[in-house]
């Protein structure tokens, strides 16, 4: 029997914790770490983890291009559709970290 692996587990669950503690406020110098990873690191590497790439400079900057392109396309969007505030961006982003980890934890089971 195949199992999810920890790091797809890790992931998931960092999302959904700095989700709720960016959203229920910190000191601003945490809170600022705290959005940073919510709004482009988690999501690039949930993101980067659906792809074959090995190479750990490729990785890295798939991670950052993944996470802006991902941040650009939802405030643009919610910006069109005159929804836009940075909590409802910040839940945006933790859901579609926890949706690409629940599509990594497919891959690893199903292989």
């Amino acid at each position: 029997m195949n199992r999810i692996s920890r790091p797809t587990m890790a992931l998931g669950i960092s999302a959904v914790v700095l989700s709720l503690v960016t959203l229920l406020g910190l000191p601003t110098p945490l809170q600022a770490v705290a959005a940073a990873a919510i709004l482009i690191l988690l999501p690039g590497h949930a993101l980067a983890r659906l792809t074959q790439v090995s190479d750990v400079a490729l990785r890295v900057l798939l991670v950052l291009a993944l996470g802006l392109a991902v941040l650009t396309a939802v405030s643009m969007a919610m910006f069109y559709l005159a929804v836009w505030s940075w909590q409802a961006c910040v839940v945006a982003m933790g859901v579609i970290t926890v949706l690409a980890c629940l599509a990594r934890a497919r891959q690893e089971v199903l292989s």
